[in-house]
């Protein structure tokens, strides 16, 4: 009895570990890809769907050098942060961390492998993310994390074909922050505490960016000086 225990703990181990090995695989493939760009110019539409926010199409310019310089020019309001217009795996593959090769599913017109990594660390703000890879092509389709303060995130990536870099043409941004307690009218800010608390109502908090990118320009050299913070115009009359 003990040796045919002893037998399906190893044949169990190996499984797993086969797993593992091959999960790392292709995420190693994925980072492979992405890391032959050293830099790139590219501009962006970001179109937000939010119940609770209404607000025009923002367009903006992003410049991105290695390691990890990033300036965005925008002359309206961006809502999401330079990590999420910048996308790129690299974000989601540094650090310590497990992998776990869950199946093979179809996604849209494409075969994925579906990927969870889980941080190592306690203090990470990632619980565990889920990846989508088509390993055909090395690119990440679909990204699903969740996250001990920010909730659900999931991210689904569309490529141009026959394009020789693996930046995305489109990428959806789906959140959802659970529900929160909303001012009935946020844009009233003179009432006292309890008055607006009790104008509060519980309110579902998700919605969905998408941003879509054209016209890159892939490993034409930038300078490191397009990165430099402009002085304001208050310390230029200084000067």
């Amino acid at each position: 009895m003990m040796k045919k225990i002893f037998i399906l703990f190893f044949a169990i181990t190996f499984v797993l570990n086969a797993q593992n090995n091959n999960a790392d695989k292709i995420l190693s493939e994925v980072k492979k890809k992405f890391e032959k760009i050293n830099d790139y110019k590219c501009y962006v539409n970001i179109k937000i769907d939010f119940d609770f926010i209404k607000m025009p199409d923002n367009k903006a310019t992003i410049y991105f050098k290695k390691p990890n310089k990033m300036k965005m020019e925008s002359k309206g309001f961006a809502m999401l942060p330079k990590q999420g217009i910048n996308f790129s795996p690299m974000q989601l593959l540094e650090g310590d961390f497990n992998t776990l090769y869950i199946r093979q599913e179809k996604y849209g017109n494409y075969t994925t492998d579906v990927i969870k990594i889980i941080p190592n660390s306690d203090s990470s703000e990632i619980i565990m993310t889920t990846l989508w890879v088509d390993t055909g092509q090395s690119l990440i389709r679909k990204i699903e994390t969740i996250g001990k303060k920010a909730g659900t995130i999931k991210i689904e990536l569309n490529y141009s074909a026959g394009q020789t870099h693996p930046m995305p043409e489109t990428a959806k941004f789906y959140f959802n922050f659970g529900e929160m307690s909303m001012p009935m009218n946020p844009m009233q800010q003179d009432k006292k505490d309890d008055d607006e608390n009790r104008s509060r109502v519980p309110q579902e908090m998700k919605g969905a960016v998408t941003i879509s990118y054209s016209d890159y320009e892939v490993n034409k050299g930038l300078p490191d000086s397009i990165f430099k913070d402009e002085p304001k115009k208050e310390d230029k009359k200084k000067k």
